[in-house]
């Protein structure tokens, strides 16, 4: 029962939408990049624990897929919130997810939504993708 907290706290943050004018528009840099690292977390343990990847290969497969990006959205954040700011909003723990019968992306694709949502509001990328 001790992990309903962080359950709720999680299931209330995938009912926010990333489009202009609701839920993430809205939400701080600092609090979008914290529940950004909470959805990797989640995405990282569904891939190895419930879908049976390597570690190894989902830290290569992340690696090849987000890191230049989140690396990006990391540098510009330190540029304007400091670097203590942006340590703090870093969140390396999420609530542990039940695995369901098949894969389940959602938490990977909450990630590549905030973290696109962060490359827009810092002008590393277009609201059209480019």
């Amino acid at each position: 029962m001790k992990q309903m907290p962080g359950l709720l706290a999680l299931a209330a943050l995938g009912a926010c939408s990333t489009a202009p004018g609701t839920g993430w528009s809205r939400a701080s840099d600092l609090s979008v990049y914290g529940s950004m690292h909470v959805y990797a977390r989640a995405a990282v343990d569904q891939e190895t624990l419930c879908a049976g990847f390597s570690p190894a290969s989902t830290s290569l497969h992340w690696e090849r897929e987000y890191r230049s990006r989140h690396d990006a959205v990391t540098d510009a954040m330190t540029r304007r919130y400091g670097a203590a700011a942006v340590e703090e909003a870093r969140h390396d723990w999420a609530p542990r997810v039940a695995c369901g019968d098949v894969p389940d992306a959602q938490w990977r694709h909450r990630y590549a939504r905030l973290l696109r949502l962060l490359e827009i509001r810092f002008g590393l990328r277009s609201e059209r993708g480019g």
